[in-house]
């Protein structure tokens, strides 16, 4: 009992010590920097959890957004023993992997490639006390323009991480070449940020390695007022089963926005609710507005604020996009517009200005979030009648305006909502093309608003001793990310069904494709890559060598 006591005792301690921390354990023997997207959050987490850090090792430091208080939307810290997978050089070893997310994928490409310097967490030589305890070994910390100088430093990324991929993203002159972003610690952009289109050598002295990742589920999102709208009016017009009850969350009750009429939103060229119609079954094929009367009152909802300056007497589109350059709305245009890939192609909708107080002057009003997770934040103010992000600025009485509002996002959020419609934020995804963004209907090749991301960095790099290692591990984590059970763990299960990201057939890993599918096994046979390159403009394509066959749906 004695020595079964003091074994307990000495497991107690090994495993208080295995945590990792700046202030007791010191300085990394290597550190890796990643800027780029914030898709693919959950699987890069679990690889490092699961692949990259030996057990119980693990640190993580997250910064929280100081307006929404959301935890890791700009930065993210892991610091860790590497696990014994690893190999020579790195298993053992302290590695410090840092993340930034501050500016998407426009941010995974233009820097490397341009050697720039970018504000990166820093976690080396700050006590405990500069960090707010957020569970068992996680830290955070509000990071702004004040005490920027204490918690970032400026650094070359080692790697960038794309949602898209780099040609469709560095087309100057579109609406998807990268936005900058100002630095905090200095309150301006970096300079020498280029304005013309900057290409990705893959062979020679600057070469980049581009690693495939999986393919992500975006979502169309709405808020709940409009989502109980558009299922009351396409209950009317026969679209929906008369059966559905209003509110409802499964795929069967979810109301439906075909690739004409998103196309069509995303472009600007529907200003106003009222301007959709349906031909009412119930009503002697009566012709009625989406904010008819009779739609509200089987919605249980009152009509939203109207536009408060033309006169016009509409419902303005309240339309959410993303930064230029964030893979959400480069995906989204690529898939709802053909653009910029088809000749002549339409192009988004213009932005409303964010401190617009008159932002209903003009039709649709038009806002575009450069974090993703303010993305839901802007739908509750909508539908709300706040004004968190200061995106919503017409005061109406005591509050501000209500709007129906419809957002582009990844797929994998507001998880909490049940499939009688209870619970989560005040918003809600809908169908495309009649298909809820299930990693199921990718596989079967009906959901087209998805696409593969990628990993790159520089093959060589003279002036880093540390180099070898350090692109040892940035492989290791890429070629992780689409691994199917890594993405089994990572997956979110929505009312509606599972979703997140697949991989890929394609990837030279031999994944097999399962039939029926199986959502512990995500793997998908479709790709968007052509001739050994991801092209989010093409149309995703079967894998003419694929294993295990395809589910398709015929219907």
């Amino acid at each position: 009992m004695k020595l079964t006591a003091i074994t307990l005792g000495l497991l107690s301690v090994t495993s208080a010590a295995y945590a990792l921390t700046p202030w007791v354990n010191g300085a990394p023997a290597i550190t890796v920097r990643i800027s780029g997207a914030v898709a693919q959050n959950k699987a890069y987490t679990q690889v490092v959890t699961d692949v990259l850090a030996a057990p119980g090792t693990l640190d993580t430091f997250n910064d929280v957004d100081a307006v929404t208080g959301s935890v890791g939307s700009n930065w993210t810290a892991h610091y860790f023993l590497g696990a014994q997978n690893l190999g020579a050089g790195l298993a053992g070893k302290k590695i410090l992997l840092l993340r930034r997310t501050r500016g998407g994928t426009g941010y995974g490409i233009i820097p490397l490639k341009m050697n720039m310097p970018l504000e990166h967490l820093n976690i080396v030589g700050l006590p405990q006390s500069a960090w707010v305890a957020d569970g068992t070994q996680a830290w955070k910390q509000t990071i702004s323009s004040e005490n920027a100088s204490k918690y970032l430093n400026k650094k070359i990324s080692d790697a960038g991480a794309i949602a898209a991929d780099p040609f469709i993203v560095l087309k100057p002159g579109t609406e998807n070449y990268p936005d900058q972003q100002i630095e905090l610690t200095t309150g301006l952009v970096e300079p020498g940020w280029p304005t013309g289109a900057e290409s990705i050598p893959t062979t020679g002295s600057t070469a980049f390695a581009i690693i495939q990742t999986p393919g992500l589920a975006y979502g169309v999102a709405v808020t709940l007022d409009l989502y109980k709208a558009l299922q009351a009016a396409q209950k009317r017009a026969g679209i929906l089963p008369s059966s559905v009850v209003i509110g409802d969350y499964t795929e069967t009750s979810m109301p439906n926005l075909n690739r004409n009429v998103m196309g069509s939103l995303i472009a600007g060229k529907i200003g106003a609710w009222d301007q959709i119609k349906i031909v009412d079954k119930t009503d002697s094929n009566a012709v009625k507005s989406l904010v008819d009367d009779d739609i509200l009152t089987d919605a249980g909802i009152t009509a939203p604020y109207k536009e408060s300056t033309t006169g016009g007497n509409l419902t303005p589109v309240a339309l959410s996009l993303r930064n230029n350059g964030a893979a959400t709305s480069v995906i989204a245009y690529s898939v709802f517009l053909n653009y910029p890939g088809a000749k002549n192609a339409v192009g988004p909708a213009a932005k409303t200005p964010d401190n617009a107080v008159d932002e209903d002057a003009s039709l649709p009003i038009v806002k575009q979030p450069i974090i993703v997770a303010d993305t839901g934040t802007l739908l509750k103010d909508w539908q709300n009648g706040t004004n968190v992000l200061g995106f919503n600025n017409v005061v109406d009485g005591a509050g501000f305006a209500k709007r129906w509002g419809i957002a582009i996002n990844t797929a994998d959020k507001n998880t909490s909502v049940t499939t009688t419609g209870t619970g989560g934020d005040p918003w809600r995804y809908v169908r495309v093309d009649g298909y809820a963004p299930t990693l199921e209907n990718i596989a079967a090749g009906v959901y087209s608003y998805w696409s593969e991301g990628v990993v790159l960095y520089r093959k060589n790099k003279s002036d880093d001793s540390s180099w070898a290692l350090k692109t040892k591990l940035i492989k290791t984590l890429a070629e992780n990310l689409g691994s199917p059970s890594i993405l089994s763990l990572a997956n979110t299960t929505q009312a509606w069904g599972k979703t997140g990201a697949v991989a890929s057939t394609v990837d030279g890993r031999g994944f097999s494709a399962a039939v029926p599918f199986n959502a512990s096994n995500p793997v998908s046979a479709f790709s968007h890559k052509n001739k050994g390159s991801i092209h989010t403009e093409i149309v995703p394509v079967a894998d003419s060598n694929a294993t295990g066959g395809l589910a398709v749906q015929l219907k």
